[in-house]
Parts: structure tokens; C-alpha cells; sequence
């Protein structure tokens, strides 16, 4: 059998494998996907908590948001925050006014005294 002849015969094809389905219609459609599962948010960070997790980042030879992620990641998973509640204060509380935490508002004690007097 010469060369010519063993080229031109082609034979059965054999059927195509199909793999798995494609999750995303193109690339596009994959970016939307993972901007929707992957969210961005935007936040203060108060006191010296922007410093420790600069140190923290470079620390650990990371960038900060990893740090964060990590932090609320932790956070999250070792407080029940929807029984117990959000403690502390806000920076955007009223108490927090022209970058200084104001005084706070008098309080009336003078019902407490006649309920607790003073012994002397």
C-alpha cells in the first residue's frame, strides 16, 4: 500500500465528546457571575484599626483586603451577632461630632438618690 492511499483514506469518525455543559454563556456572562458573588463594599475603618491591619498585611506578606477578609470571615463565625446585637458605637453616632467624641449628655440622677440614699 503506498503512502497516497493510506492519506486519503479517512474511515468512521468517531462521535465527539460532549464534557460538561458550560456553566456561562461567554466571558461576559462568567465576569457577571463572579461580580455577583464576589461584592465589593466600601467602608471606614475608625482609630488605629487602619494601622494594626496595615501591619497585619505586611505581617503576613498579603495585601490588606485579604486581612479584612479574613478578620470578618473570623468575626462572623465566633459571635451569633443576630442574638446578641451589634455592640459599641458608630462613628457616624451623634455622640461623634467634628472628628472627636463628644462629651455625654448630663444624666438625672436625682431619682436614683431617693431611691438609694446615701448613707452617712
Amino acid at each position: 500500500m503506498n503512502t497516497t492511499t493510506q492519506a486519503a483514506f479517512v474511515g468512521p469518525l468517531l462521535p465527539a465528546k460532549k464534557g460538561r455543559p458550560a456553566k456561562h454563556a461567554d466571558q461576559a456572562a462568567r465576569q457577571r457571575a463572579w461580580r455577583a458573588a464576589n461584592k465589593v463594599k466600601t467602608y471606614r475603618i475608625d482609630g488605629k484599626a487602619a494601622g494594626t491591619i496595615a501591619e497585619l498585611a505586611e505581617q503576613f506578606d498579603t495585601d490588606e483586603t485579604h486581612v479584612l477578609n479574613n478578620l470578618v470571615r473570623f468575626a462572623l463565625a465566633n459571635y451569633n451577632w443576630k442574638q446578641c446585637g451589634i455592640g459599641g458605637w458608630a462613628m457616624s453616632d451623634a455622640r461623634f461630632t467634628k472628628g472627636k467624641r463628644a462629651a455625654p449628655a448630663a444624666v438625672d440622677l436625682s431619682a436614683l438618690d431617693a431611691e438609694f440614699p446615701l448613707v452617712k
